[in-house]
């Protein structure tokens, strides 16, 4: 346990002497124009047309695919809280629900 304890220690010495949380002195001092800006800031990074990646035309729509897949899985889980008949037909649909967004994923 003492082992333990001075290891932790060591670790927590050593964070402090690497200087690896330590601010850049680049950085201007006070508020500035953009800080006070409020929202997403957009970076657009000077990219010519070679170098740009263009997306699969078979990779669409896998967001719905995923969510129905998440809702059929949560759909199991609720009918296992609910229990009886009842329980037992929610479980088949969300088995159906999360099967249908699997197929509709990998196809």
């Amino acid at each position: 346990m003492r082992f333990l304890a001075l290891g932790v220690c060591a670790l927590a010495l050593m964070s402090g002497s690497s200087n690896a949380q330590q601010v850049s002195r680049t950085e201007s001092k006070g508020p500035t124009l953009q800080s006070a800006a409020v929202g997403f800031h957009v970076t657009e990074a000077k990219v010519n047309a070679s170098t740009r990646v263009t997306t699969a035309p078979c990779c669409r729509n896998q967001g719905q695919d995923v969510a129905m897949m998440a809702v059929g899985v949560g759909a199991m889980i609720v009918g296992a809280l609910v229990g009886d008949t009842a329980g037992t037909i929610i479980i088949i649909a969300g088995a159906g629900v999360a099967l249908f967004g699997l197929y509709h994923y990998l196809e």
